[in-house]
């Protein structure tokens, strides 16, 4: 796991947190057992940008990616 991956997972966290749903909520909503919404977030088991998604809109947020020219992102 990288530090894109673990910034991106503690952000979903923090949005989970701040928008009052558990992970178990959350995991219910979406269709996935809570072992493995857990595992998602932890780095245990692998987080797509689709699955980063959904759990981002139950959060009424979104995920954004943005490819700069020239930077190393780190």
């Amino acid at each position: 796991m990288n530090d894109l991956d673990t910034c991106l997972r503690t952000q979903l966290k923090a949005a989970l947190q701040h928008a009052g749903i558990s992970q178990a909520q959350a995991a219910r909503e979406l269709g996935l057992s809570t072992k493995h919404m857990s595992q998602m977030l932890t780095g245990r088991a692998p987080l797509t940008i689709t699955w980063a998604s959904r759990i981002a809109a139950l959060c009424d947020a979104r995920i954004e990616v943005h490819v700069l020219a020239g930077r190393t992102i780190r």
